[in-house]
């Protein structure tokens, strides 16, 4: 019995492959956010006793870009 439907071509390898970018799915960054929250945390949401983990999640984010 013949197969219901014929390809248009001849089913074959192609010698190369879509240039297709991978999505980064690993997160960055989420050690200094952690950090970043739990001193806002601790501190009343206040900026100021949080300045230096503040700036510390802001350099990584410029890196990672």
């Amino acid at each position: 019995r013949p197969p219901a439907l014929r390809p248009p071509r001849t089913l074959a390898l192609a010698d190369k492959v879509a240039n297709r970018r991978e999505q980064a799915t690993e997160a960055t960054c989420i050690t200094e956010m952690s950090v970043m929250m739990a001193c806002w945390k601790q501190n009343d949401f206040n900026d100021a006793p949080c300045a230096e983990e503040i700036r510390m999640f802001y350099d990584c984010v410029a890196k990672a870009e």
